[in-house]
């Protein structure tokens, strides 16, 4: 992993990633890329992940796209295919596989959030901000188009109609609008953001991870499907839940009148 660009620390259940070149304002450079890839492998490798925080460092939590690195990049060779193709596998790799993960995941803002930094935010579970985050699809203020799943994500969190106009005016927000347009979970003054953000991470980490998984997952399906297309795959990870050793203590905690205490398993 490059591990100036991308720091992974693991801490009784909870693995939390930092975006870590302040200085670029945690733009997706191409080492934070390779990072995040890095990163999220090594959490593949491990089995007792139960939350992922996504952060980042300094005053962004990620400022989008690498503008400076897109003026410095050689073009002379790459036809139209590869630079779709290079998008598609970004994607692949880093929004995608947050996305699609059984772990759940969190989004921790604090600063700048803009553009692909939206997208890698809304690939998240839950996303918390401070007061002191802002948010803008910032993509038409270079010329671009949306990209990082954006264009999928940002609907779904806001509507299609407030998607449209964020993406049309490039406009930054403050947390509190963002708060309001459904953007992010929950807006918290900076004096309370890390011991609310941690409350709510520590919870999440603490629950039944399997049930919980199976339970986001089936959220994120429900776009698109009919009621008894939900109904069957809520069915099937009933069925898995029903054989963790989460679901044998929660009955027990119910039964003996005391808080259950999940192990993830």
């Amino acid at each position: 992993m490059s591990a100036e660009a991308v720091l992974a620390e693991f801490d009784d259940g909870i693995a939390t990633i930092t975006l870590n070149q302040p200085d670029r304002m945690n733009a997706l450079s191409d080492e934070i890329k390779r990072g995040l890839e890095s990163a999220l492998d090594a959490i593949d490798e491990r089995d007792d992940v139960r939350c992922i925080v996504f952060q980042g460092s300094g005053k962004a939590f990620c400022a989008g796209g690498d503008v400076g690195g897109m003026s410095d990049r050689d073009e002379s060779t790459r036809t139209a295919q590869d630079r779709i193709q290079e998008l598609v596998d970004l994607c692949e790799h880093v929004p995608i596989r947050i996305y699609n993960t059984d772990i759940p995941t969190v989004a921790k803002i604090d600063g700048y959030c803009l553009g692909a930094g939206v997208g890698l935010a809304l690939s998240c579970d839950v996303q918390l901000a401070s007061e002191d985050a802002s948010f803008g699809l910032v993509f038409r203020n270079v010329g671009l188009s949306m990209d990082f799943a954006t264009s999928f994500l940002v609907p779904r969190a806001t509507g299609w109609n407030v998607a449209k106009e964020l993406a049309l005016t490039g406009e930054i927000i403050g947390a509190d609008h963002a708060e309001e347009l459904g953007l992010i979970n929950h807006e918290y003054g900076t004096d309370q953001f890390e011991s609310k953000a941690t409350e709510l991470i520590e919870s999440i980490a603490t629950g039944p991870t399997v049930a919980l998984g199976r339970s986001l997952r089936n959220i994120d399906r429900s776009y698109g499907s009919t009621i008894r297309q939900a109904v069957e795959r809520e069915a099937q990870a009933q069925n898995i839940a029903y054989g963790t050793e989460d679901h044998e203590e929660g009955v027990s905690a119910f039964s003996e009148d005391r808080d259950p205490v999940f192990q993830g398993r």
